[in-house]
């Protein structure tokens, strides 16, 4: 089902374990309570979904747009996220997610997460937070500054 076009689908519940529907077009669909463990997703479109309590575990979310998506309560645990738009999206409560999968993800100041876990807006009162290659390079620019004084 990759490149399904499933805009709007009221899909809640539903048992999609394992399914590839990489580019799959889900703006706008309900998935609440769904079962989505393993489910291949990479480079779909799921803006303003409402994934909450959805199980995404071992998801391939990689290069997703999540744009405004509501994922409270989801279960994210192991979950692919590399590249992937959480703009604006609503993580609050969100089970099994990790600070790394956060780093590998797209932010925004409107993205809410739970307590604990930090966003974009941290990143910037905090360089010291600052993730990812951006802070390794920030370190190796540091480390050479010092080498010339």
């Amino acid at each position: 089902m990759a490149n399904a076009a499933l805009r709007g689908a009221r899909l809640g519940e539903a048992d999609m374990s394992g399914a590839q529907l990489d580019r799959a077009v889900l703006t706008g669909a309900d998935l609440r309570k769904a079962n989505l463990r393993g489910v291949g997703l990479r480079g779909a479109q799921l803006d303003v979904a409402d994934l909450r309590d959805a199980r995404l575990g071992s998801a391939f979310l990689a290069g997703a747009s999540l744009r405004g998506a509501d994922l409270r309560g989801a279960y994210l645990r192991l979950a692919k996220l590399d590249g992937s738009d959480l703009s604006d999206a609503n993580l609050e409560g969100a089970e099994g997610i990790t600070q790394a999968q956060l780093d590998r993800a797209n932010l925004s100041p409107g993205t809410k997460l739970s307590e604990g876990l930090r966003g974009v807006e941290d990143a910037k009162r905090r360089p010291h937070c600052r993730s990812g290659a951006r802070r390794r390079n920030m370190e190796r620019m540091a480390r050479g500054t010092e080498r010339n004084t």
